[in-house]
């Protein structure tokens, strides 16, 4: 079965690429990888840990060097 030219599965479950010679033309990522959803948003918490970080840093230079 082909969903959007790449192979799948009875399920839909997207298999491997087994024809590397036929994508030489358009090798654009697959539509799965495009429109992939973002369900681990690690660039929300690193602004807190940093903003974090720099804080407790100012309070051990405000306390140590005071």
């Amino acid at each position: 079965m082909e969903t959007n030219g790449h192979h799948t599965d009875k399920e839909g479950n997207p298999q491997p690429e087994e024809n590397y010679a036929a994508h030489q033309e358009n090798p654009a990522p697959s539509p799965e990888a495009i429109k992939e959803p973002n369900d681990r948003p690690a660039s929300n918490m690193i602004w807190l840990a940093v903003i974090l970080a720099i804080v407790i840093m100012g309070l051990i230079y405000f306390f140590f060097i005071f």
